[in-house]
């Protein structure tokens, strides 16, 4: 899908004129990463060599295309007006939510019909939590550049209420972050939300969203199990390989699988859930690829502190921005809520976000733009 997607990007590009603008500086960057990455693996084959030597390879080789593509896709998109990027994002946030609408009503048809809900395929996406991660950043992005603070609030309270019909904590996890990124500065507006957010969750069962939060070792569900498994099995493969790690997209392949992933399997009927991706990419990087995955979580946390600001204080110029800063902050739901492996559209996203704030010096101190 994100093969396709970037093949039909560039066929959608060319009527616009890709400046494709590969720099040495950019180059060096994507050589030091390969580079890393290959040192790590290598040194991992002394902990593990029965690694999937192909799969590493050919995720190498597609870590790389979506790097250099990410550039192509920034360059591009500079040379399209704001008001028609800002027209473009709005038009997919809108698809989304009809897209979101039109799930709740077959599941209302399905209750209706059959007694309960059959499945949880998102139409699109095989799964909620996946339509969540790709909603999330256009979610934001209306509601921040929202002309009254009562249409960001109206957007807010779809997320927030298609996450409690749905009972999706991936998407309500993202809707309180887009409450902050877009109120956290007006304390008493957020304070409001936030109460009416809480009373509307009061009329509804939410043990669904109890047991995902609960850690208790008697509560086993499974996306709590799922997502404990994926930091044990982290923690694990960093410390019997000193560091090193797996090896680049080997989670799943190789290495010590804990107490939680038997569990897991013994609830489940021996089904694997979730077992390449870790439940979260997060923890999947610090497996496969030890200290230097820990290191480039550091740096990303560090550099989203420095964008947080910017994008509370609102010190941002221009719809791109807002676009490209909101997608690299809540591109942390993947990091660390729920993750869909390296190759997914939002991690396309983050690539570019990196690109786009990079060229921008948005990481530099800015004066407050006034709503």
């Amino acid at each position: 899908g994100l093969i396709m997607g970037m093949v039909i990007f560039l066929v959608l590009a060319i009527p616009f004129g890709v400046r494709y603008f590969i720099t040495s500086k950019i180059i060096l960057v994507n050589f030091v990463l390969f580079f890393a990455i290959s040192c790590f693996h290598l040194m991992s084959t002394l902990f593990y060599s029965d690694a999937d030597y192909v799969r590493v390879i050919g995720s190498v080789m597609l870590l790389l295309t979506m790097s250099f593509m990410s550039v192509v896709f920034v360059t591009t998109l500079d040379s399209l007006k704001t008001d028609a990027f800002h027209k473009i994002i709005l038009a997919g946030c809108h698809f989304l939510i009809f897209l979101g609408c039109l799930v709740v009503l077959l599941r209302f048809v399905s209750i209706l019909q059959e007694g309960y809900v059959v499945g949880k395929n998102m139409i699109l996406f095989t799964e909620p939590s996946h339509y969540a991660i790709c909603f999330v950043p256009f979610l934001f992005y209306a509601a921040y550049t929202s002309s009254k603070d009562r249409y960001a609030i109206l957007y807010i309270f779809f997320g927030v209420g298609l996450a409690l019909i749905i009972e999706n904590m991936t998407l309500m996890v993202g809707c309180s972050m887009i409450i902050f990124l877009c109120f956290g500065q007006r304390f008493f507006k957020l304070i409001i939300i936030i109460i009416v957010v809480a009373l509307m969750a009061s009329f509804l069962d939410l043990e669904y969203f109890m047991k995902r939060i609960n850690l208790s070792p008697d509560n086993y569900n499974l996306s709590k199990l799922v997502f404990l498994s994926g930091w044990e099995r982290a923690y694990l493969s960093f410390t019997n390989s000193y560091g090193f790690g797996l090896g680049f997209n080997q989670l799943g392949i190789v290495g010590p699988q804990g107490k939680l992933q038997p569990l897991i399997e013994n609830i489940t009927g021996g089904y694997r859930l979730n077992v390449k991706d870790g439940g979260s990419t997060g923890s999947k990087l610090i497996a496969e690829t030890g200290w230097l995955g820990l290191t480039l979580l550091i740096f990303y946390f560090f550099s989203s502190i420095n964008i947080l600001k910017n994008v509370i204080f609102r010190r941002l110029y221009g719809s791109k921005d807002v676009f490209f800063c909101g997608v690299f902050l809540l591109f942390s739901i993947e990091v660390f809520v729920r993750g869909m492996g390296y190759f997914s559209i939002l991690s396309f996203l983050f690539l570019s976000s990196i690109y786009w704030i990079h060229r921008n010096e948005i990481l530099k101190d800015r004066p407050v733009v006034r709503k």
